[in-house]
């Protein structure tokens, strides 16, 4: 049985538990937990990339730069797809002034990335009556934030996905 059960945790929460074990064995119990149970694409790619940063470097992930991205992905000439994530999901609440909720999208458009965020608008009881809004977030190939802008508001119930995305 491992520390941590893949099950219970979102990609997103699943990422920062695995990021402080160094323990390549415990790792490897998580990845087949994860593979038994929900088998989930993002979860495993999560969990195995952690298992080669252990493997590899000794489980000292590479410092990050002032803006929040990998310097070995700058040292590369560009930031990958998680580093990207994690930096709109860190700075885009404060950014736009609204509590952060999840990324829906993220695309790359030749050297810059472009990603749809979505924010609380208004905090409702109950919660499926939250006004949302969908934000699309312009990042330069450093990390760097370039422009953003609304793109919708929505109550969180509405289920008509149609053009969206």
């Amino acid at each position: 049985m491992t520390a941590i059960d893949p099950s219970e945790h979102t990609i997103d929460e699943l990422e920062n538990e695995i990021g402080t074990i160094d323990d390549p064995d415990e790792l490897q119990s998580i990845l087949n937990a994860e593979e038994n149970d929900k088998d989930r694409k993002g979860a495993k790619a999560l969990i195995e990339s952690r298992l080669s940063e252990v493997k590899d470097g000794e489980g000292e992930r590479a410092p990050e730069t002032d803006s929040g991205i990998n310097e070995s992905a700058l040292a590369d000439g560009e930031a990958d797809l998680i580093d990207i994530r994690n930096r709109v999901r860190e700075i885009t609440a404060d950014l736009i002034g609204r509590d952060f909720d999840g990324v829906s999208a993220i695309r790359r458009e030749e050297d810059n990335w472009v990603i749809v965020v979505n924010l609380i608008e208004r905090h409702s009881v109950p919660d499926t009556q939250d006004i949302m809004g969908r934000y699309e977030v312009h990042l330069d190939s450093d990390g760097d934030i370039t422009g953003y802008h609304q793109l919708n508001r929505y109550r969180r119930s509405y289920t008509d996905y149609e053009g969206w995305c």
